[in-house]
């Protein structure tokens, strides 16, 4: 309970009102705020948001192409020396003879002399390597010099879908098997207005464990992005970045992002009343909204008045993904704030319930 006589209490609701009458003044002098032809112009030409990709991120993750592996399904060629060969045509000088062998499922191919040989998963000079081993030193006393190619590769499908340039089913060498290398097969993630990507969920064969999640490298979204191996069969799907929201701060009665329904247009008043609209005590006059200029990589901010005759102009004002839409405090609105917290103030002390106000 204060220790002032009551009568220094109600003195002190004239030097309020003197308060509230100086601040209401100045209000009443703050200056209008809207863009000129040109600054209109200009603002409604920028925006929506677009997603803007790091690509030095990207380029940075990339793993290097691997070394090719044989893999079941691959048709090989194989150069032996004469001394491998079944038989030699005679009269006809021969360093060296061409094989071909098909990898089994099992992965394993038939060599001369060398007989049934295991070769999945490993390279070419892996290969040439073990075929000498199999007939070096036990069938041949000096070591063979083989050379062995592949003459057809088997490539595994993988499915791209969603934000890409060219969906569909895309096949790959096993060098070629990483997530980089299909997104490159699949014409690359689309960007600029329409298109983009947030996010890449890669859903592996036989695996019971959940999809894997990737993020993209996006600026503005702190998520980290990895080029990983894939062992074919893999569905990818790229998820489109579809930022249909706007955010509104400030004076309103609910602050937050709120979706723009699609194929619907909002103009600036229509926005502020999604949020809720304005604070009833303060009423704020003015509207700001904030957008990015895509040429120039500005942040534009325009006003619009929100009350009086200017609503005209903010009702022909659309809002466009990405948006962010301030009702500020001026001088007026800090006033009626003041005013209302004041008399709030003085009329619980001089009508509190169960006390002789007298």
């Amino acid at each position: 309970m204060s220790t002032l006589p009551r009568s220094s209490n109600r003195r002190s609701i004239p030097i309020c009102l003197a308060i509230v009458t100086a601040l209401a003044g100045a209000s009443c002098s703050a200056p209008r705020y809207h863009p000129d032809a040109e600054g209109l112009a200009r603002f409604n030409a920028a925006g929506p948001i677009q997603p803007e990709f790091d690509e030095q991120r990207l380029i940075d993750s990339i793993q290097p192409p691997g070394v090719y592996t044989v893999v079941p399904g691959d048709l090989l060629v194989i150069r032996v020396p004469p001394s491998m060969a079944t038989s030699v045509v005679e009269g006809l000088p021969q360093t060296s003879l061409e094989h071909f062998a098909r990898v089994s499922k099992e992965g394993s191919i038939e060599v001369p002399l060398a007989g049934t040989t295991q070769v999945a998963g490993l390279s070419v000079q892996e290969v040439e390597a073990r075929i000498a081993d199999k007939v070096y030193p036990e069938l041949l006393s000096e070591r063979p010099s083989i050379v062995v190619s592949v003459q057809e590769a088997t490539l595994s499908s993988i499915t791209i879908y969603g934000a890409v340039g060219s969906a569909g089913v895309h096949r790959l060498r096993s060098d070629e098997l990483t997530l980089s290398a299909a997104l490159s097969a699949a014409g690359g993630i689309l960007v600029g207005e329409g298109g983009g990507a947030r996010r890449i969920t890669v859903y592996r064969p036989g695996r019971g464990d959940g999809p894997e999640v990737v993020g993209l490298p996006v600026r503005g979204l702190n998520v980290p992005f990895y080029d990983m191996p894939l062992e074919g069969g893999e569905r990818i799907e790229v998820e489109r970045w579809e930022p249909f929201s706007f955010t509104v701060l400030g004076l309103v009665a609910g602050q937050g992002a709120f979706p723009i329904p699609p194929e619907q247009e909002l103009n600036l008043l229509e926005a502020i009343a999604v949020a809720g609209g304005p604070d009833p005590v303060a009423a704020p006059p003015y509207a700001t909204i904030f957008r990015k200029d895509y040429e120039t990589g500005e942040i534009l901010a325009s006003t619009f008045e929100i009350k009086g005759e200017a609503l005209r102009t903010a009702i022909t004002i659309p809002i466009k993904p990405g948006d962010v839409i301030s009702l500020g405090h001026t001088a007026g609105t800090w006033t009626r704030k003041f005013a209302s917290e004041v008399f709030t103030l003085q009329i619980g002390y001089f009508f509190t319930p169960g006390v002789n106000n007298r």
